[in-house]
């Protein structure tokens, strides 16, 4: 499941390495969740979030993520992203996010490993790098169990730097060819090296509700509401709208 996660809004930009890409036809299925967990060979998949943060007495933040991805070729894919903030007030300074994935299992099941990265131009520092895999196991042809990637976090800037070990996990349904529902949440988060532990119903209740729409197999728009923590600050929301063009 490509929703990037929206646990966090890093969505890669093609790539380009030469002048001219080879390019083929968009040749992913209609429905999301018989997709590939790379982008595949010779595409483009280019991207938009719009993210907004309401905080009780605190002023709402907005931002935007955009980029993109593109298929090096059936099992590889490579991308580039940026975010910016818009509110509390415009700052252009955000981070440049780099990162790749290779498919390794296609099917019912289907693993891709991957790796990211970044640079923070307004902090000045290197983004955290994240390792780990994209999972999907279908269970049937609408209904699958998913993990988003980058489970392992390393901080590579600022002192102490914490390690942590995430658990997202996910429900997909595909409730017809064009609508795709999600439920995200995360069992816990392991703490390798300077981080906290925590883990689901004893510490927070992290919790994810979208859907996308894909009028075809080269368009998907979405949306998303986030609480980081349903059970202790349910008033504290995050609101997503992200689209994809695949080319």
């Amino acid at each position: 499941m490509k929703t990037k996660h929206l646990f966090a809004l890093a969505i890669p930009m093609a790539l380009v390495a030469e002048p001219v890409l080879a390019h083929a036809e968009v040749n992913q299925p209609q429905e999301i969740i018989m997709r590939p967990r790379t982008t595949p060979g010779g595409q483009i998949t280019v991207f938009g979030d719009l993210g907004i943060l309401l905080i009780p007495d605190l002023d709402t933040s907005i931002g935007l993520g955009f980029g993109g991805s593109y298929g090096v070729d059936d099992h590889l894919e490579v991308g580039v992203g940026y975010d910016l903030g818009f509110a509390p007030s415009f700052e252009a300074k955000g981070t440049l996010a780099v990162e790749a994935a290779y498919g390794l299992i296609e099917g019912n099941l289907g693993v891709a490993a991957d790796v990211s990265t970044g640079y923070d131009l307004l902090a000045e520092g290197m983004a955290p790098l994240g390792l780990g895999a994209r999972v999907q196991f279908r269970l049937n042809d609408q209904l699958a169990i998913v993990s988003p990637g980058h489970q392992l976090e390393i901080a590579l800037s600022g002192d102490p730097k914490p390690i942590a070990l995430g658990l997202p996990v996910g429900v997909a349904y595909q409730a017809s060819p064009s609508i795709y529902a999600f439920v995200n949440t995360s069992i816990g988060n392991i703490s390798i090296s300077n981080s906290a532990t925590t883990f689901i119903f004893a510490d927070n209740l992290p919790l994810q509700v979208g859907a996308f729409f894909s009028p075809s197999n080269t368009m998907d728009v979405g949306a998303a509401v986030t609480w980081l923590d349903l059970e202790n600050s349910a008033d504290t929301i995050g609101f997503t709208l992200a689209a994809r063009l695949h080319l």
